[in-house]
């Protein structure tokens, strides 16, 4: 009797087992079809696949299991396929390649107004007035260099050993020092 409960529990478990993994193919409704993203992400793999060749090649010829024109001649083959391949990607993604350079702009933008340049409306830059200042710690920070994570783009304060956003180490410039860095 008491294997027979023993049994009825492992019959349990397992029947739940396998039905958590086969309730995704049991589920009705349309599987998502990425045409676009299949042959964005082939182009890219393949991308990846030329460049280590260059790499290689480019390793093979520094210790010399290629002659010059050997090199010369696959380095032109492969390049001209990475020149291709990126023109493909352009295709298939041109989306992503207008998002990013409008994110760079945008950065390049915001990082000028921080730093007290602006953009005038012809495309040239104009230096803009810093705001008044009411208080001596306003002044302190406006006198302080600006300081941005070099991983993450987040704002740091000068005595910032680590990003407070991300955690990575800041990068000091050991010439400068602000007055409350010094004892």
């Amino acid at each position: 009797m008491v294997w027979t409960i023993e049994l009825l529990v492992a019959l349990l478990i397992s029947g739940l087992a396998i039905l958590a993994v086969a309730w995704p193919l049991l589920k009705k409704g349309p599987t998502p079809a990425w045409i676009e993203d299949d042959q964005l992400l082939e182009l890219l793999h393949r991308k990846e696949q030329v460049l280590l060749a260059i790499k290689d090649l480019e390793f093979d010829y520094r210790v010399g299991k290629l002659s010059e024109e050997d090199y010369r001649s696959y380095d032109q083959q492969l390049r001209r396929q990475a020149i291709a391949l990126l023109a493909q990607i352009e295709k298939v993604a041109p989306e992503s390649a207008q998002l990013d350079a409008s994110l760079e702009r945008e950065i390049l933008q915001r990082r000028k107004v921080r730093d007290g340049i602006g953009a005038a409306a012809d495309g040239s830059e104009e230096e803009i007035a810093p705001p008044s200042k009411t208080s001596t710690s306003a002044e302190d920070k406006q006198q302080r260099p600006h300081l941005y994570c070099t991983q993450c783009g987040h704002p740091l304060d000068p005595h910032h050993r680590f990003c407070a956003m991300c955690g990575a180490p800041v990068e000091s410039a050991p010439a400068v020092k602000s007055a409350v860095d010094v004892p």
